[in-house]
């Protein structure tokens, strides 16, 4: 039995009600531990800031837990998990969609909708030119974090992949459909597409 299996088993005996016993608690949260940071990458790469991909990354867990009766692979979690977090980034960019239509309708309702578009643009921009300011506590780290937002997505997501997961070729294979040797090669690409952009960066 895997840990996933063994701590959704676990998960699954101690609900109650609307809450979970103490050894269910340390269990759920096992299975974040393993799988919260490259879900969040992908929350991450399907958001537009640091702080929506973490409300989704909660959403999405807050869902995992809410739906655990469904999940009838015990050893799929990874990729359940997955699956549930793009639909909520889906359903959230969606969201934002209509209240930004809704904005609009407002606005020129009340002959506003010059500058309140040219305001939300520069918010947009602001928010693309430094996604990592709220995020980062260094200014290496934060260098880092820019350049890696510099990435194709799949170039970044295979980087996260790598470094976050303990099986990272399983999890290319469900994340971004990709064969071993197909992962490597796109690891190697973000790997030097980095090392220029964090040594321009240097210049």
């Amino acid at each position: 039995m895997t840990d996933d299996a063994r701590d959704l088993a676990l998960v699954r005996a101690g609900r109650v009600g609307d809450g979970m016993s103490p050894d269910a608690h340390k269990s759920f949260a096992r299975i974040y531990d393993r799988h919260g940071p490259v879900v969040r990458a992908l929350c991450r790469q399907n958001s537009i800031s640091e702080s929506d991909a973490d409300d989704a990354l909660q959403e999405t867990f807050l869902r995992a837990y809410r739906m655990l009766d469904r999940l009838t692979d015990p050893d799929g979690v990874r990729s359940w998990l997955y699956a549930i977090a793009r639909l909520v980034c889906s359903e959230r960019r969606r969201s934002q969609r209509r209240r930004r239509a809704h904005e609009r309708c407002a606005a020129e309702e009340h002959g506003a909708m010059t500058n309140t578009t040219t305001t939300h643009a520069g918010m947009g921009r602001a928010a693309a030119a430094s996604p990592a300011d709220e995020a980062v506590r260094s200014e290496r780290l934060e260098l880092l974090s820019r350049a890696m937002d510099q990435l194709p997505d799949n170039e970044r997501l295979a980087l996260h992949l790598y470094y976050l997961e303990a099986d990272p070729n399983a999890a290319a294979s469900v994340a971004l459909g990709v064969s071993r040797s197909g992962f490597y090669k796109l690891l190697t690409r973000a790997r030097e597409r980095l090392s220029v952009i964090l040594s321009e960066a240097h210049a």
